[in-house]
């Protein structure tokens, strides 16, 4: 007898699968050696869940319910883009091994396969299962971390989805609010010393006073939305003052001349790496189209001619995908702020929209595009502030929806799986 599964279900095993893959692969960085998380098995997790997504993009109508055209279009355009990316360093490989290291790196071939997760949040019937796969996986995961406790960040690195979850806390019952108030502590007390970490959270927690303010007083749309816009133009002053030779970076945390340390929380690690991969870039005539998803980048600083890893997110896009694929990225992102600001019914949307302005800015300072669970989270995100379905929500609707699956009696109508 043949094994059929739903598009729901192919969606909940991908994402099942994309979490297994996280937490192996980081527990294998910062954890005691386990022989089964060694070598490129636990790439074929990722490879898995990959497949599986790209297989619901391509053959099934996953487009019914969006009404705004024009995001989907520059959606398929940036996927394209990174098709065309990725065969671009294919074509460069002289063996199957060499492909192999490719594909199965989460930095390299899998890097930009996350946008994928797009499908998953614009279908408002798999918001309650995934949510609820993300809190399982957070009950689970901070378990088996505290028997970790001593190993160097390790637990934020396993619990990357908390800066999500604590944005869930006012649709959360009252143990679950507690739960994630306390993993939020935890994650603080053994991982101070990670900027990005730590900044992550601190973001969420600000998002959600922002949240209860807004419950209690009326903001003018408008006024959030040019909040937001001043927000998203740091990064444009920034990068203007970087090419006239001033560093933000050194400005804000001093011109350190002492050797980088990870317990140094004033050391600027950014500027050089702008500065490389700027003038990489410049020496290929690379900016426009980018040097393809496998390439790398010559690096004084690391003593390397081809340094495939850049731990900014902005550069790591420009560098791979050129700035075609920088601004059809934040072009979907950018304009899923403005939709779940404007255009939506319930203060948790909004919430989404100003998660993801955090993201954006933060993605020029740090967010790695990586195969991991910040951006698939990241891109369901995405997708969930361009669905009409989920932005019709209002915030009753919301907490029922997170507490007990039942969707409101017109999605159930007009909504798919």
């Amino acid at each position: 007898m043949a094994v059929t599964f739903s598009k729901k279900q192919l969606v909940s095993i991908s994402v099942i699968l994309a979490m297994l893959f996280h937490f192996a692969y980081y527990f294998n960085l910062y954890g005691p050696p386990v022989s089964l998380f060694k070598g490129f098995r636990i790439y074929f997790l990722a490879l898995g869940s990959a497949i599986i997504m790209i297989f619901i993009y391509i053959g099934t109508y996953w487009r019914h319910g969006l009404k705004e055209n024009k995001a989907i279009i520059f959606y398929d355009l940036l996927i394209l883009w990174i098709i065309v990316s990725i065969i671009r360093s294919a074509l460069e490989f002289n063996s199957l091994g060499q492909f192999r290291v490719f594909l199965l790196n989460t930095y390299l071939g899998l890097s930009m396969l996350p946008v994928f997760f797009f499908i998953v949040g614009v279908n408002i019937n798999y918001f309650f299962s995934i949510n609820r796969l993300l809190t399982i996986y957070l009950i689970v995961v901070t378990i088996i971390s505290f028997f970790f406790i001593d190993y160097f960040e390790i637990q934020l690195f396993l619990l990357y989805p908390i800066f999500y979850l604590i944005l869930t806390i006012p649709l959360r019952k009252n143990w679950g609010k507690i739960l994630v108030l306390l993993v939020t502590v935890s994650i603080v007390i053994v991982s101070f010393t990670n900027r990005a970490g730590i900044l992550r959270i601190i973001i969420g927690y600000c998002i959600i006073g922002v949240y209860y303010v807004m419950c209690n007083v009326n903001i003018n749309r408008r006024l959030l939305k040019f909040a937001v816009f001043c927000l998203l133009m740091i990064p444009l002053i920034s990068l203007y003052l970087g090419i006239q030779g001033v560093s933000v970076f050194q400005a804000l945390l001093g011109s350190d001349t002492i050797d980088y340390s990870q317990m140094n929380p004033y050391a600027d690690t950014r500027t050089f790496l702008y500065y490389e991969v700027f003038q990489d870039l410049m020496a290929n005539n690379a900016f426009v189209f980018g040097k393809g998803i496998g390439s790398g980048y010559m690096s004084e600083a690391f003593e390397t001619y081809d340094r495939s890893t850049v731990e900014v997110g902005f550069l790591q896009i420009l560098l791979k995908t050129g700035i075609i694929g920088v601004l059809l990225y934040l072009s979907v992102i950018v304009s899923a702020i403005y939709k779940a600001l404007g255009r939506s019914k319930s203060i948790f949307m909004k919430s989404l929209g100003l998660l993801l302005a955090s993201y954006v800015l933060l993605i020029f300072i740090e967010n790695v595009v990586a195969y991991n669970l910040l951006n698939v989270i990241i891109w369901i995100v995405v997708g969930i502030c361009h669905s009409p379905a989920i932005r019709d929500l209002s915030d009753d609707e919301f907490k029922n929806l997170y507490k007990t699956g039942k969707l409101p009696e017109a999605n159930r109508k007009d909504v798919k799986n």
